[in-house]
């Protein structure tokens, strides 16, 4: 009997759970909202953000959606991409505050289908064969210090034999950075886009109320953003030393950063020496990118990433003595990596600042002018070394 009332009374449960609403939380999400925001600096080169975004006028524009990611000429970027789950890619409109200085709204528009010649152009260039050349060698270094450590570098080699790569040493595998963010396809609406290349300007901001409207899409999706969500400050970083007897690199503290990644590339002769400020093994330019927040706390406390205190890093003489000129070096500092969720619907917004340090013109490539005559051999390999660091 006392069995009989037990089952009959959570039927009974079971059958009013599914009567009443959903939670608000546990609401089917129908948007997301993905904004990536960026500063980008180029030390030493003041000037030449005016000059690239005066050419980018002349031509019409030279903002792309991307470039958050991975900015080229100084200045603040950012990067806006809607997935609309019931009208997948149809066009929407994003209210904006003024400081933010793109007018009153920015239009969300889906992505062009790519040119159907262009894939045929690319399969063409990848059934062409390798030409014989080498060694090419990569050397790995890491660590800030005065000396290198025991142990380093590591050495790669590749040589191309009868169209084929032979490998040799040991090669550095890419951290593995999980898939975060989103990957944009025609389901997606986006700023900036060809009818809109504006660039942001250099005193833009974030901070205020913004409201996305458009076909299926919640009637309330209104969101408010504050200062942690909005542009990071300039990274000012800058060398007190010099490739031959060891770079000093200093950079002012950025408001807001959790932590610091730097990365140096520098070629010598057929030799690529690469070199990042990781105390925990070598970590690639996979880093100077926006890393999710949980990432950015546990490699930070591995010493992976430098922390958010730090304000110096000696890179040793070892590294970039024999190279012929200063390397190139890139930095990040990342930010908050926040998610706003309402029911039905989501914003994600993530923020970084990063430097570059151009190297100089023995740097960049020593000897180009007798290189211009060579074989291609060299170039094709340098492709595939591309491809081991996962850029």
């Amino acid at each position: 009997m006392h069995r009989s009332s037990f089952l009959v009374a959570s039927t009974l449960a079971l059958a009013l759970a599914a009567a009443l609403p959903a939670p608000a939380n546990a609401q089917a999400v129908q948007a997301d909202l993905y904004i990536d925001v960026a500063t980008h600096t180029m030390p030493g080169m003041a000037g030449l953000g005016a000059l690239g975004r005066m050419a980018g006028a002349m031509s019409g524009g030279n903002a792309s959606y991307g470039q958050a990611r991975h900015p080229g000429m100084p200045g603040k970027y950012l990067d806006v991409a809607l997935d609309n789950r019931r009208q997948p890619g149809a066009p929407a409109s994003q209210s904006v505050p003024d400081g933010l200085r793109l007018g009153d709204r920015i239009d969300l528009l889906p992505p062009q289908r790519k040119q159907a010649h262009a894939a045929a152009d690319g399969s063409a260039a990848n059934s062409q064969g390798l030409a014989d050349g080498g060694p090419y060698t990569i050397h790995y270094y890491w660590g800030c210090g005065e000396q290198v450590r025991s142990g380093q570098p590591a050495r790669y080699t590749l040589t191309i034999r009868n169209g084929k790569p032979i490998q040799g040493g040991r090669t550095m595998t890419p951290r593995k950075v999980p898939q975060h963010g989103v990957d944009t396809g025609t389901g997606h609406a986006l700023w900036p886009n060809p009818s809109s290349r504006k660039s942001v300007s250099t005193k833009a901001s974030l901070v205020g109320t913004h409201r996305v409207t458009g076909d299926g899409l919640p009637d309330a999706m209104q969101f408010e953003l504050g200062r942690d969500h909005d542009f990071l400050p300039e990274l000012k970083l800058e060398n007190a030393g010099s490739a031959e007897q060891g770079m000093a690199l200093r950079w002012n503290g950025v408001d807001g950063a959790r932590a610091y990644f730097i990365h140096a590339t520098a070629m010598d002769g057929d030799t690529i020496v690469m070199w990042s400020s990781s105390e925990d093994g070598y970590a690639g330019p996979e880093l100077i990118d926006f890393l999710p927040e949980q990432l950015v706390t546990q490699w930070a406390g591995k010493r992976t990433l430098l922390g958010a205190d730090a304000r110096s890093c000696q890179v040793p003489r070892e590294v970039f003595a024999g190279s012929g000129g200063a390397p190139m070096v890139q930095m990040v500092a990342y930010g908050n990596d926040r998610t706003i969720t309402q029911p039905g619907w989501r914003v994600h917004v993530r923020n970084k600042s990063t430097a570059m340090l151009m190297p100089s013109a023995g740097a960049i490539a020593p000897g180009a002018s007798q290189e211009a005559a060579k074989p291609t051999a060299k170039d094709a390999a340098k492709g595939v070394l591309r491809g081991l660091f996962g850029r």
